[in-house]
């Protein structure tokens, strides 16, 4: 996908504002917000904690990109979210959507900023996907089966209806 330059990030030092896509950012050490939690509340209270923010958001995102861009096709949008994670820094996406319902997506991340099976970390990297997609496809998702991969650097999960996990 070629991103225009007004949609590309902005820096505002004046107002001290980061845009991607032009939808206002912030520039966090999100690693070390991770392992913070997790230290604090445990990896599990804290993976549920991350999990429904971030669920949240990305339905938050999902509205406003079909509000902002209501006649693109969900796979015109995928792309789009693909393009953010690369500008924010997460890492390169790839989303694969299995069915013609989908059934269940495929994320794959190289390069990931998060590279644990466990705890806040997942939750913050995939999360926000299955939020996203929940708002974009209209039925709720949730991650599963995930799998850090240190010789490929690479992230991968699935994104289930959420009555079928």
């Amino acid at each position: 996908m070629t991103v225009k330059p007004a949609e590309g990030p902005t820096w505002d030092r004046q107002k001290g504002e980061l845009r991607i896509l032009g939808h206002r950012n912030a520039a966090v050490d999100v690693r070390a917000l991770c392992e913070y939690l997790d230290s604090l509340v445990g990896s599990q209270v804290g993976e549920v904690i991350m999990k429904n923010l971030e669920t949240r958001l990305g339905k938050e995102d999902g509205l406003w990109l079909r509000k902002d861009k209501p006649q693109l096709h969900p796979h015109e949008l995928i792309d789009i979210i693909k393009e953010w994670d690369r500008m924010a820094g997460i890492g390169t996406t790839q989303a694969t959507l299995i069915g013609e319902e989908p059934s269940s997506i495929l994320l794959e991340v190289t390069n990931p900023i998060i590279k644990t099976n466990q705890g806040t970390g997942r939750a913050f990297l995939f999360g926000w996907w299955a939020g996203l997609l929940s708002s974009i496809l209209g039925k709720d998702f949730e991650y599963t089966n995930i799998v850090y991969d240190s010789t490929k650097d690479t992230m991968k999960c699935s994104l289930v209806p959420r009555n079928a996990k």
